[in-house]
């Protein structure tokens, strides 16, 4: 798994023994890696045995060298923080006027031409 629960609330400042939020944070986790796919344009998988047939241009995280597999992490990161802290807000921020968060999936967008 690209993010587990303990590391999503390590990023919120959440007490590891703290169980209460335990399924909004899984929320957030998926949400997050959801949003990440979608400004890539690519979906994103554990092993090559995961993917589906068909499927354009995978990310697969076992095949990732450890710097873009961080680079992953910390754009997923963002977004979860993005997201809490923007919960009760009628608009989301846009990520993409986030620095770090441009850098960190900038290797991963996939570009079509044609």
């Amino acid at each position: 798994m690209l993010i587990d629960l303990a590391r999503a609330k390590d990023q919120l400042g959440i007490d590891q023994a703290d169980d209460f939020e335990n399924s909004r944070i899984t929320h957030l986790i998926n949400q997050a890696i959801g949003l990440v796919c979608s400004d890539i344009g690519r979906l994103i998988y554990q092993t090559a045995a995961d993917v589906p047939e068909g499927t354009e241009a995978p990310i697969i995280l076992d095949e990732l060298q450890t710097y873009q597999l961080a680079n992953l992490e910390t754009a997923c990161l963002l977004q979860i923080s993005s997201l809490d802290s923007n919960r009760e807000v009628e608009i989301v921020n846009s990520m993409a006027k986030n620095p770090a968060y441009t850098t960190a999936i900038k290797q991963f967008k996939r570009v079509l031409i044609g």
